[in-house]
């Protein structure tokens, strides 16, 4: 242990650390579909082999990428910035700023002096400047925990309330418009912490207010306008098959048996033509239509808005390696290319070797084409990233490409997202690391350490925990297991059947009624335009310059799986914080905000894993109304229409 201060240095390693296991989420639920679905037989030793070569190769590439996407000043990574600050502001004494919430919470006060000199007013002062943000967390996390006992135990409901469905149960088309689970989430709320901060939206207190808000349009256009209008109506027959789903059908609606289309583990195009065409419910099918949209549109507003910046920023990396972070890192030795080069090789190899050996079923240049997409996109992507602090929509790009060079390989989506995918994703997030370290100065030989030991910490501790609770939990991933129901996972599983087993000319192409989502590729390209006229046109308009055509189609990308009631209990929680607070309190804000979404979301975390190990696993459980979730809406998941 460190016998001197805890250091800003040390903090930052710390989130290095943690930061290398931010995609094994999606790496994890690749591993769960080969493993649930398509080879039952698939081992720990080849998921972990699979997983740490596809960490390592993407961490070589982002290192081999450090000259162009790191040293040089023009690469700013904004968040990195952001989070430099961050670290910062929590490392350095603030008196004066304390002083000034005090003298803030009195000046900017909209009561009259009478009630200022209440016991209210000295607690309030009290409360603004007298407890630290350590105490501060501490004190919501312990909150937290506590309460997460509740909607996550003792009364499960609490974590869903439809009204309408509380209203009139028996009634159909209630059930459909308000249930949060699996219906439009009209008239829905929950008092579950997990639901306004979700795996999918992530904490709604760390997302600027107009970022929410063009996010919430989207969904409020798409999914309680559009979407209920077109399924009413049964577009595409949509009708007659679940309202809201991430499974996919055949035209009868019944679940669609893969075992029906697969000879020896390809797909059997004559089996296809005997059995079923797919179909998927509406709102899944939209998810990809606005995807492509959401697609072009965002390199449409990065040219328009980021284009001359981009620019001059890559002209500026020939003359201009060096600034004050350069010139002082250079004290330090560095990590020499081969080195990164050496690991590079070593974990393709190994990925390609275990791969094939363990017939995963992809064959060897499907791993040259996954690795080939990570290496050619990490400069042009990553250099966007760097300079406008979004990134193109890559899980599209490897799923188009797997889909067409690896069609009748299911698993071949597996590999295509492990390898081309998610380690290029993986990479921009390594590289973003490597700036902020960067920034704080930290020697990049100790960011090699601490980095690679996160990403085999994470490795071995999350797939390992993952074949353990597929072993012992019955029904993990399928509705009976609930709470293991595993959205994420079953959604990936429906897309490798989309995208590799049948195709996407199948599923989207001619014939087909989801050929006009293509049209979103198009529609993407020309939806940022009028917006950036009218910007230019009308630039003192304050809610104009803040509406942003990619992250309004963003919105309702998470939709299948992520639950509706999400949504709303997000939006109005950022509402809460990043409106209201913010503006009337904000002292308060820029003191204890981000505080409290770090402790709500520690609570609720270590609250689960006390509640699955010291509960749930010892068979410990309550049988009784209140944790009868889905008695609530008993309709919503039947289809609108008859098949």
């Amino acid at each position: 242990m460190n016998p001197g201060p805890f250091t800003i240095k040390e903090h930052v390693l710390i989130s290095l650390m943690s930061n290398a296991s931010a995609y094994m989420a999606l790496t994890v639920d690749i591993f769960a579909v080969l493993r649930l679905y398509y080879n039952p037989s698939f081992s720990l030793w080849t998921a972990l082999v699979l997983l740490l070569s596809g960490q390592l190769f993407a961490y070589s590439l982002a290192g081999l990428s450090r000259t162009l996407l790191v040293l040089p000043a023009s690469m700013i990574w904004p968040s990195s910035l952001i989070n430099a600050s961050l670290f910062r502001t929590f490392h350095e004494h603030q008196p004066e700023f304390d002083k000034s919430i005090n003298r803030a919470s009195i000046s900017d006060s909209k009561v009259g002096p009478a009630v200022e000199s209440s016991l209210w007013a000295r607690w309030r002062q009290k409360g603004l400047s007298g407890m630290s943000r350590t105490q501060f967390f501490w004190i919501c996390f312990a909150c937290s925990f506590v309460w997460y006992f509740v909607p996550g135990y003792l009364l499960q409901v609490l974590s869903t309330i439809s009204l309408l469905c509380l209203v009139a149960p028996h009634s159909h088309l209630a059930n459909l418009i308000g249930d949060g689970k699996q219906g439009l989430g009209v008239l829905s709320f929950s008092l579950d912490w997990s639901v306004f901060s979700n795996a999918f939206l992530l904490s709604p207190i760390a997302t600027p207010f107009w970022a929410a808000c063009n996010l919430f349009v989207g969904f409020v256009l798409v999914f309680w306008i559009a979407l209920p209008i077109a399924y009413f109506n049964n577009l595409w027959g949509a009708a007659s098959l679940p309202l809201y789903s991430a499974s996919v059908f055949t035209t009868n609606s019944t679940q669609y048996d893969i075992s029906r289309v697969m000879r020896n583990g390809v797909f059997d195009a004559q089996a296809y033509e005997q059995y079923s065409p797919l179909r998927m419910s509406l709102e899944f099918s939209w998810v990809y239509g606005i995807g492509f949209a959401a697609l072009m549109s965002i390199l449409v507003h990065i040219a328009l808005y980021n284009g001359k910046e981009i620019i001059a920023r890559v002209r500026e990396t020939k003359t201009k390696h060096d600034d004050i972070h350069g010139k002082l890192i250079m004290q330090y030795p560095s990590v020499k290319a081969w080195w990164y080069l050496v690991m590079l090789v070593a974990s393709a190899a190994a990925g390609i070797a275990v791969g094939v050996g363990a017939h995963v079923g992809v064959p060897w240049w499907g791993y040259i084409l996954s690795f080939a997409i990570a290496i050619v996109l990490i400069i042009p992507v990553g250099i966007i990233q760097a300079v406008s602090n979004r990134q193109p929509g890559l899980s599209l790009v490897a799923e188009l490409l797997s889909g067409i060079v690896l069609q009748g390989i299911p698993t071949g989506y597996s590999i295509l997202k492990l390898y081309g995918h998610g380690s290029l994703a993986q990479a921009l997030s390594y590289a973003q690391d490597m700036k902020l370290a960067h920034y704080m100065k930290i020697p990049p030989r100790q960011v090699l350490l601490y980095q690679g030991i996160g990403i085999v910490i994470s490795v071995v501790i999350q797939t390992c925990l993952f074949f353990w609770l597929v072993d012992h939990i019955p029904d993990m991933c399928r509705p009976e297991g609930y709470p293991w129901v595993c959205r994420s996972t079953n959604l990936v599983y429906s897309a490798s059947i989309i995208w590799n087993l049948i195709g996407p000319l199948k599923v989207f192409g001619e014939g087909s009624p989801y050929s006009p989502l293509l049209w979103g590729f198009l529609f993407g390209l020309f939806l940022p335009i009028p917006v950036y006229f009218l910007q230019r046109r009308f630039p003192r308009c304050t809610w104009l310059k803040h509406v942003y055509i990619p992250v309004i189609l963003s919105g309702i990308v998470g939709l299948p799986p992520m639950p509706p009631v999400d949504f709303p209990m997000w939006f109005l929680f950022g509402f809460i914080f990043n409106f209201l607070i913010h503006r009337y309190w904000n002292m308060w804000w820029q003191k204890y905000n981000f505080t409290l979404s770090a402790g709500l979301d520690s609570g609720l975390a270590l609250s689960g894993i006390f509640q699955f190990l010291a509960l749930s696993q010892n068979g410990i459980e309550i049988n009784w109304w209140g944790n009868q979730v889905d008695r609530q809406c008993p309709l919503s998941a039947q289809p609108w229409l008859t098949p």
